[in-house]
């Protein structure tokens, strides 16, 4: 069995608390795309608390193999970090594969990804994530392979160091990453080795970032390095997988990091509130999320390029205590009312439209499942479970 449990919106939708409850019932958990600008966050029954950017999303009292295939753009000093943090937490200490082909953040990368930024003002996170792949995708980028032979690898940096001269007069920068290269040695296997892997046993595909940051499907260029959608399984493990499920969360409410178009954003005193009982602050950057209503237009526009085939609601418990919950239901755009887009470029003169449904006291009550069903009739996508808290165990399927 071959599962993909993508985000739905933009990022933070829960999707590492909701990959490490599914998990047991897989062999192996597989990053394949994107690099630490992602942050999952795990809170365990005994209370350990995990947050990963590169690891993936898994059950701890469970024996399970984590792989980071070649799709992903590796930062290895934040990786030998996470590796020593999570020996600390957890006494079944998981199977770690890291492929050979997966390129690796450069200490430069974060420098001209936070250059870049001041200029066109997307809002990265500055973890050198674009400038990895744009490397990649240049042919100059360093792959965990080139590691292997230290002669060769000096050699290559003293060629990559005269391209990076001349286009970006940056004197080229390696630091300890050979340090960390080392202590990784043990966990790198081949690409193949990989393939295999997946080949032979139930894997579930954790997804990062979200549909709507999407390099190609998302709102651009307001978008992460990397095809973060189930579009990118493929590619991020080198070999044309077989998915048996593609399943997509999603939050009760929107919350979007960084700039960029967002149809229901709350502002003043309002977001506030929401922000803070959501405790919307990035994992990786600390920095406060815009917050906004949920917006099924755009929900289902992601369901619809990710064709998943069912969903998790994320975050219900947080808007307990609400008289009314708003929901987008369509757009005002140049006049015209819209409750589907082709374009997601249409969002940026969208004017949202809101149906006022009734609130709920908690999951019991009968206006959350009113609510759900809501969803589900919208979008004509069945919700397999919700969560209604923090811990990996407060999920709760229908």
């Amino acid at each position: 069995m071959k599962t993909v449990i993508v985000g739905l919106q933009w990022g933070d939708e829960g999707k590492g608390k909701v990959v490490a409850y599914f998990s047991r019932f897989y062999d192996s958990v597989v990053r394949y795309s994107g690099g630490s600008n992602a942050g999952h966050t795990i809170e365990y029954n005994d209370g350990t608390k995990i947050v990963n950017h590169l690891l993936p999303s898994f059950y701890k009292n469970k024996t399970i193999e984590l792989l980071i295939s070649n799709g992903v753009v590796v930062d290895l000093e934040i990786l030998c970090e996470e590796i020593k943090n999570l020996r600390k937490k957890v006494d079944n200490f998981p199977q770690i594969k890291i492929s050979n082909l997966a390129h690796v953040v450069l200490p430069i990368h974060k420098k001209l990804d936070e250059k870049f930024d001041k200029l066109n003002k997307i809002g990265t996170t500055k973890r050198g994530i674009g400038p990895a792949y744009a490397d990649k995708i240049n042919r100059i980028g360093f792959r965990l392979k080139d590691f292997e032979n230290e002669e060769n690898l000096r050699m290559k940096i003293n060629e990559i160091s005269v391209i990076y001269d001349k286009i970006y007069e940056i004197v080229f920068d390696f630091e300890n990453l050979y340090e960390h290269y080392q202590n990784l040695r043990t966990y790198i296997i081949s690409q193949l080795e990989i393939i295999n892997e997946i080949k032979l046993k139930k894997v579930l595909f954790e997804g990062t970032q979200g549909v709507l940051l999407d390099l190609d499907m998302g709102t651009y260029p307001y978008v992460t390095g990397s095809n973060c959608s189930t579009t990118g399984v493929q590619s991020g493990v080198g070999f044309p997988v077989k998915l048996d499920n593609f399943t997509g969360v999603f939050k009760a409410y929107l919350t979007r990091v960084g700039n960029g178009p967002f149809p229901t954003e709350l502002s003043g005193k309002e977001a506030e509130i929401l922000r803070k009982k959501g405790n919307e602050y990035g994992a990786t950057t600390g920095r406060p999320r815009r917050v906004g209503w949920l917006d099924l237009v755009l929900l289902k526009y992601a369901t619809t390029v990710s064709g998943v085939q069912e969903m998790i609601l994320t975050k219900g418990d947080i808007l307990s205590g609400l008289e009314k919950v708003p929901v987008c239901i369509g757009y005002r755009i140049n006049g015209k009312f819209v409750d589907n887009i082709l374009d997601i470029d249409d969002i940026k003169n969208a004017v949202p439209i809101y149906e006022y449904l009734d609130g709920w006291n908690d999951i019991n009550d009968i206006s959350f499942k009113k609510y759900i069903g809501f969803i589900e009739e919208f979008t004509g996508i069945k919700i397999k479970a919700f969560s209604f808290g923090p811990r990996v165990d407060q999920i709760k399927m229908l």
